[in-house]
């Protein structure tokens, strides 16, 4: 990644956007008041080495107490807020990608690495927002400075030209360094993001690493492979670090060693002027430390800002494409609808980890109140047409109406409300996010309708149990369905992982329940001995669409 001080100001500006409104503007003037207030200290302090003990007593002391305590003080609620705002940055930053990444469509998280994307909310976020920490303590240093060095070159003119050559010095053997810190800044960061990776298939596939002895060997090996290239290249950026250090404190004493010995062989100086140079110096020397050391991490923070950026720039496009007005009604719980209908409609599926698909045109008409199965061998697009008639997946071409009336992407919220749906993949929240005013008594309805009764139970604060067989999470995650109460229920191979009576009970019980309830159901499932409980069957292959015109119409409600 092609790293740079010109991302500085765009970083900066950044970093000012999220920082708390009413902060900003204090903790600019505590940041005048600390680096002056340690000016004022210094210059107290030359003044009264300068001065007869008598005036150094009865003025300069009480004036060194009182510009002492200014420092303390402004110091010590300046360190203070500069943690608020720095905690806030972290907090408005991530909640702003975390609220992007929400409205994004599951094929942008398909496509991309999901470690690089929880490296960009942890790691990425809390290196860009310290930042703001660095560089609010780099405020009074500078301050402090730009007043300090010119009491230098008051002094003496040749003692500040070596303090300026110390300054310019220490900041070229960082300067030097700066597209090898960069460099190596990016490939820890992709060594980082590829352990996060393994950690995720290690979470994954416990179960298959603790059952096969040489796969959880070779996972070890490779795992431990990154960690040691990690720790290798940390040590690299470390030397290079070091090596700057070094340089700094060489220059430094070099320019205390020509204050003391150089300056007053080459120009005539007093003790007391030699004295005050050197209070100058010393003073000075710890502000300037912090901003030359301060060097390569601000180049670490600019490599992860150019992560954020990218990120937010692409979530900022879906939001822009998206829309943020509906003219659909928003709700959990959509009005009942006439019908669905899908024209001319294709997509594209891809991910990272799987080849491209394509679907389609294809067109498809989905009337309130009907049940619907999608039949078709695995690969076939039964999943992906799922995916695009809930909207979670969009057409690459062709349209959606809801009630003959198309629907943009500004009316995507809405008309997802019309939808619960169970894929394949899915995922039960031990909280009940959306549902907070269900009552006991309704949760306990729906636990006794997936036969779940005595095993788990929902409450307000959540989901006694979760650890349950994967039938019993597929059911539960049905129960959560059913408390949604919406318009459409679609349901993805759902009785692939029940027995033979919950089968049969979800067929010829739940299905004609779910009708007498008035929904809409979809269901894929490749068991073609239920066919005679639905009201229409689809068949899917190769991405194409036919419906069997003698499909059966008997239900067992009936």
């Amino acid at each position: 990644m092609n790293t740079s001080f010109k991302q500085l100001i765009p970083m900066l500006r950044f970093l000012w956007s999220h920082a708390p409104q009413r902060l900003k503007y204090l903790v600019m003037a505590l940041a005048l008041v600390a680096g002056l207030s340690r000016d004022w200290v210094m210059m107290v302090v030359n003044k009264a080495a300068a001065s007869p003990v008598s005036e150094t007593i009865s003025h300069w002391l009480p004036m060194f107490a009182l510009t002492f305590v200014t420092v303390i003080l402004s110091t010590f609620f300046y360190q203070v807020i500069t943690t608020v705002v720095t905690t806030h940055v972290i907090n408005n930053v991530r909640l702003q990608l975390i609220g992007g990444l929400l409205k994004a469509q599951p094929s942008f998280l398909d496509k991309r690495e999901h470690g690089a994307i929880y490296h960009i909310l942890t790691s990425d976020v809390s290196a860009v927002a310290g930042f703001t920490t660095t560089f609010l303590n780099m405020m009074p240093a500078i301050i402090f400075l730009t007043i300090a060095i010119p009491q230098v070159f008051y002094y003496s003119a040749l003692a500040g030209f070596f303090a300026l050559l110390v300054m310019v010095g220490g900041s070229l053997a960082y300067h030097l360094q700066q597209k090898t810190m960069a460099r190596l800044n990016d490939d820890a960061r992709a060594l980082e993001v590829a352990y996060f990776e393994r950690v995720s298939e290690m979470l994954k596939g416990f179960r298959e690493l603790r059952l096969h002895g040489g796969r959880r060997q070779s996972f070890s090996r490779d795992l431990g492979n990154v960690l040691e290239r990690l720790r290798q290249l940390l040590i690299k950026v470390n030397r290079i670090y070091e090596t700057g250090e070094s340089a700094v404190h060489g220059l430094k004493f070099l320019l205390l060693a020509g204050i003391v010995f150089l300056v007053p062989y080459l120009v005539k100086t007093e003790s007391v002027v030699t004295f005050q140079l050197l209070t100058l110096v010393l003073f000075s020397l710890t502000p300037f430390e912090q901003l030359v050391t301060s060097y390569p991490s601000v180049i670490g923070t600019l490599v992860s800002f150019l992560r954020i950026d990218d990120l937010a720039r692409e979530l900022a496009e879906i939001q822009r494409i998206s829309g943020n007005a509906s003219t659909l009604t928003m709700a959990d719980r959509a009005p009942p609808f006439r019908k669905i209908t899908l024209r001319d409609v294709e997509t594209r599926y891809q991910s990272r980890e799987t080849s491209s698909f394509a679907l389609g045109p294809l067109d498809f008409e989905l009337r309130r109140g009907e049940v619907i199965f999608l039949v078709g061998s695995n690969g076939s697009g039964k999943t992906t047409f799922m995916n695009v008639l809930t909207g979670l997946l969009e057409p690459t071409a062709g349209t959606i109406e809801l009630d003959g009336r198309r629907v943009g992407p500004e009316d995507m919220d809405a008309y997802r409300a019309q939808f619960s749906a169970i894929f394949t993949q899915f995922h039960v929240f031990r909280q009940l996010y959306g549902l907070e005013g269900v009552t006991p008594d309704e949760a306990d309805e729906m636990i006794d309708k997936v036969h779940l009764s005595g095993i788990t139970s929902i409450r307000a604060e959540g989901i006694s149990r979760l650890d349950l067989s994967a039938g019993q999470r597929r059911r539960l995650a049905l129960a959560v369905a059913l408390l949604e109460d919406r318009n459409v229920l679609v349901l993805d191979e759902f009785v692939a992982d029940q027995d033979p009576e919950k089968r049969d009970y979800f067929f010829r019980t739940l299905l004609p329940w779910l009708r007498q309830q008035g929904k809409t159901v979809v269901v894929s499932t490749h068991d073609l001995a239920w066919l005679d409980c639905c009201d229409r069957v689809i068949s899917f292959e190769n991405g194409r669409m036919t419906e069997q015109v003698q499909a059966p119409l008997v239900h067992a409600a009936s």
